[in-house]
């Protein structure tokens, strides 16, 4: 059986969006005001939602 891609979106459903934000230089968080999912490594600074890391473990198989 051929394997199926799954997208899931991160930001507030695998990851606390709000923990990378707190996690974010404030000269970082003025230069991209309005867009901040568009900072440099954001993603990389979010907290995991409990379980988010275990069901995409689950999902990949």
């Amino acid at each position: 059986m051929k394997r199926k891609i799954v997208y899931i979106d991160m930001d507030n459903v695998l990851v606390d969006f709000k923990s990378g934000i707190a996690k974010t230089e404030d000269h970082l968080l003025e230069q991209y005001a309005g867009r901040l999912d568009e900072v440099p490594g954001i993603f990389a600074r979010m907290d995991p939602y409990p379980a988010a890391i275990e069901s995409v473990y689950f999902l990949s198989k």
